[in-house]
């Protein structure tokens, strides 16, 4: 059984992957080393932020198996504002596993940049309250 621990926990992780990814958006050279960083750090705190919503989810008895379906079941609790965001993100997550092209690889950094770090910076918000509320 999951317990509040193991989540509070995992998204600790969360954050610091958040923290990661915002540190190299920031940097001020832009170079294929910094765009090559920034998709892996998305990569990462994706990875990371589905399965916190995996656990949330079995800690409110339901289960999932998949990043849509986690996804999913966070957004009917409220956890994510836009379903849309999400559905984009997916998306670009499974382009950097199953395919890389120059062109793919800016235009997935370009979205990293803006859609995808608000998403996840407002989710987290989200996620942080949902522990406090426990």
């Amino acid at each position: 059984m999951v317990e509040k621990r193991e989540v509070a926990v995992l998204f600790g992780e969360f954050e610091k992957a958040l923290k990661r990814l915002e540190e190299a958006i920031l940097l001020k050279e832009e170079t294929d080393i910094k765009r090559d960083a920034v998709i892996q750090r998305f990569e990462f705190t994706f990875e990371i932020l589905w399965k916190v919503f995996r656990r949330i989810a079995r800690l409110e008895k339901m289960d999932c198996y998949s990043p849509k379906s986690c996804f999913k079941i966070a957004f009917n609790m409220g956890l994510i504002d836009d379903e849309d965001a999400f559905s984009q993100i997916i998306d670009a997550r499974n382009k950097t596993v199953h395919t890389y092209s120059e062109e793919e690889a800016k235009q997935i950094y370009d979205f990293v940049r803006g859609v995808a770090i608000s998403a996840f910076k407002e989710t987290s918000g989200k996620i942080e309250q949902y522990l406090k509320n426990m």
